[in-house]
């Protein structure tokens, strides 16, 4: 509920977009549909079996699989996040990729963003879309639809995914402007990230992250 309204504080989605889930071992806590993930209450929550069986709680969100493809496929992951904030939905709209070697942050969360192609919401062709690259990545920019990101806890994924969107807006605003964004040269990207400079524990993860 913390993460939903902090979602909605940083205009990071709008109207019933978005959901939210969390494991706990075998179960997952997961935003009901058509919920308002800024003004979340306990009975917006279901809880589901890593097969989607309902254990308590109203109808999960349409994109339930797309979640647990992600739970079951990157064990280390214990929370997923998906919103569409504007810049982030913009570049997903955009033909090109965005570049991610600009700052520490972008480093350390962006680093092997994936992109999948436009599926509808709910779908099948969703959840496997992203239970293909799930284990590459913890950042996918879905086409003309938003971002998903997944990591060790909700905190980490409300940090990824506003140093995407501000990641995002750098690139939109150089492309506007004719300007050449400057990256960090793969070299020193491969020391940062192997030496753990920002967080030591990405470091120790980072072999089952992107196995």
């Amino acid at each position: 509920m913390e993460t939903g309204k902090w979602v909605m504080e940083k205009n990071l989605t709008w109207g019933t977009s978005g959901n939210i889930s969390a494991r706990d071992k075998d179960r997952v806590y997961i935003t009901a549909s058509g919920t308002v993930i800024g003004a979340l209450k306990e009975e917006d929550i279901s809880v589901v079996t890593l097969d989607g069986v309902v254990l308590e709680g109203r109808k999960p969100s349409k994109e339930m699989r797309m979640h647990l493809e992600v739970y079951r496929r990157c064990p280390s992951v214990k929370a997923v996040l998906h919103a569409s904030p504007f810049y982030s939905t913009f570049c997903a709209c955009c033909d090109f990729e965005v570049k991610t070697n600009l700052f520490i942050e972008s480093m350390y969360y962006d680093e092997n963003v994936k992109y999948i192609p436009y599926c509808h919401a709910g779908s099948k062709e969703l959840s496997q879309a992203v239970a293909d690259i799930c284990e590459q990545t913890r950042v996918i920019l879905m086409r003309n639809h938003g971002i998903l990101v997944y990591d060790q806890n909700l905190k980490e994924c409300r940090s990824a995914l506003e140093v995407t969107e501000n990641l995002c807006k750098m690139n939109i605003m150089a492309q506007m402007g004719g300007l050449s964004l400057r990256e960090v040269p793969g070299s020193m990207v491969r020391d940062f990230l192997e030496g753990g400079y920002y967080k030591q524990s990405r470091n120790v993860l980072r072999g089952e992250r992107f196995a």
